[in-house]
């Protein structure tokens, strides 16, 4: 099964998950929407969406490649997922943030997990996050055993 895995990252957590996913999956090709690279979808058996979460939301340009390539994607064996600190309320994340034709046709969503490395962060995101998360340190909340069971349901 040929696959692609279509992420935006900020600081590079939800490329590492997306490389885990990949190798999960016996090997797919990874694209950072914001390479504005060309990239032909429908030459793949399997797509994989994934982008983190700020204040909720997933990247925009997550939101903008899924619904301009709602028909193809429909098409698909499907996964979705989101990156984050949070340690709950993925599903309510996935439903504010795609559409409902989107979720219902994915064949795998999940909430995986993320990273703080304030090495990589500016001033205001580390003072937000030690203000909301109370982290001050390098974490990581990747959670290897939700990957291997996304992974399992795409290739199920």
């Amino acid at each position: 099964m040929k696959t692609l895995i279509v992420y935006a990252t900020k600081y590079g957590a939800t490329r590492q998950i997306g490389e885990s996913i990949a190798a999960q999956m016996g090997g797919a090709a990874l694209y950072d929407v914001n390479s504005h690279a060309p990239i032909a979808i429908d030459e793949y058996d399997c797509i994989v969406l994934g982008s983190p979460l700020t204040a909720g939301m997933v990247r925009k340009e997550i939101k903008a490649f899924a619904e301009k390539n709602a028909d193809v994607l429909a098409g698909k064996r499907l996964g979705i997922f989101v990156s984050g600190l949070q340690t709950d309320g993925g599903d309510e994340y996935l439903t504010k943030n795609f559409p409902t034709a989107l979720l219902d046709s994915a064949r795998a969503k999940a909430f995986l997990g993320g990273v703080f490395d304030p090495a990589k962060c500016g001033w205001i995101a580390r003072a937000v996050i030690k203000a909301v998360a109370k982290l001050e340190a390098y974490t990581s909340a990747i959670d290897e055993e939700r990957i291997a069971s996304f992974a399992r349901e795409l290739r199920g």
